[in-house]
């Protein structure tokens, strides 16, 4: 194996499996615990968020709060986190966890669409392709024998698929909004502390800022260990942007999704239809189609999963 796959493999590898499982875990918490989905989300942003702050503390690197920075956060930490996990974990009470790893990589192919209708971008033909093909292959996971496996489910399916579309909405409109010169982990630290707030802002109208039932035994252990697994992802992904850039990280995709199936049969014994593989093999064409040329710029993120 050439030195430079040895090098990436293992970051991109531990950084899928991450990506992975904690929209399962997500779901064991609230199927299990009994805990509101936003609460979910609010403790793993928060606790995410607070880990990444002590981690700046201790390199040095200052979190800006400036009007700037504060309009970067806000715009990408509700986006990318207040409402995405919204739409998630709502819908994974019910759609299976590996019907979610299927749509993950509609992302970065709908942030070439959302790129090409601003003009941010000239999409290549290519990059179109590959965006249809990735969308052929999200219907397809949705029909009978597929990753769907009740047609009663697809509302909730269908629901899910509003998680990348903020995802994609976030890298657009915020290529715009990022400030020049900040360091990553600074920019991610205040995401996800914007992220949480609006979190807060979302839970307490809709009653779901309240104590679950779960909170003893094993099940409490799961939230620290989501928000203690969001903060490594995001300092994996830093490594991985500096040491080999974009393009091979965005890679990382294709793991998520085959990550996001194996653990959802694990965890919840989700056995996919036989339709899931050419279903898969559909967004892995569309993916790798996208990703071949340089991605659109884009503020380091989780959702440029």
């Amino acid at each position: 194996m050439p030195r430079v796959a040895r090098e990436v493999l293992p970051t991109l590898f531990a950084l899928g499996a991450i990506w992975g499982l904690t929209p399962a875990l997500g779901k064991r918490l609230i199927l299990s615990g009994g805990w509101p989905p936003l609460l979910v989300a609010l403790a793993a942003a928060a606790g995410s968020a607070a880990i990444l702050l002590l981690v700046c503390r201790a390199r040095g690197q200052a979190v800006p709060w400036d009007r700037a920075h504060l309009r970067h956060y806000a715009v990408a930490g509700v986006s990318s986190l207040a409402l995405a996990n919204f739409f998630a974990l709502t819908s994974l009470q019910y759609a299976p966890a590996g019907l979610f790893a299927l749509l993950i990589p509609l992302s970065p192919m709908l942030t070439v669409l959302f790129a090409a209708v601003i003009g941010l971008e000239r999409p290549s033909l290519g990059r179109l392709a590959g965006t249809a093909l990735g969308l052929a292959g999200v219907a397809l996971a949705m029909a009978p024998g597929a990753a769907l496996p009740e047609p009663r489910l697809l509302p909730w399916a269908l629901l899910m698929t509003l998680t990348p579309v903020c995802y994609a909405v976030s890298n657009v409109a915020a290529v715009r909004l990022a400030p020049q010169g900040t360091p990553p982990l600074p920019l991610a630290a205040g995401t996800l502390c914007a992220g949480a707030a609006g979190l807060l802002l979302l839970a307490v109208p809709t009653g779901q800022f309240r104590l679950p039932p779960g909170l003893g035994g094993w099940v409490a252990l799961i939230a620290p260990l989501q928000a203690g697994l969001t903060a490594l992802a995001y300092i994996l992904y830093f490594r991985s942007l500096a040491a080999r850039g974009g393009v091979v990280t965005s890679q990382v995709g294709y793991i998520v999704t085959m990550a996001g199936l194996l653990w959802g049969f694990l965890l919840f014994g989700e056995v996919p239809g036989w339709l899931t593989i050419p279903a898969a093999g559909l967004v892995f064409a569309g993916l790798a189609l996208v990703t071949m040329r340089r991605p659109v710029p884009a503020p380091v993120q989780p959702e440029a999963r």
